[in-house]
């Protein structure tokens, strides 16, 4: 992946559900543990395009948006 994104906001949409489907491959393999792991590695400086809780944080912002909902 890359750290050519500044903001969350900037990942397209399409970069953030192909990411999803990884991170959801990665939770029912048969050695999720260590799936899951390489998975949710948080790497410096950040990539907003990869990294576990920045994809499922920006994934949830704009569900909220598109729903119209407040974060609650």
């Amino acid at each position: 992946m890359s750290t050519k994104y500044r903001e969350s906001k900037e990942v397209p949409t399409n970069i953030l559900c192909d990411r999803l489907e990884e991170i959801s491959n990665a939770i029912c393999e048969r050695d999720s543990g260590k799936s899951l792991l390489r998975e949710c590695t948080m790497r410096i400086p950040a990539e907003l395009d990869r990294d576990a809780d920045l994809i499922l944080a920006e994934a949830a912002r704009r569900l909220r948006e598109f729903e119209g909902l407040e974060k609650g």
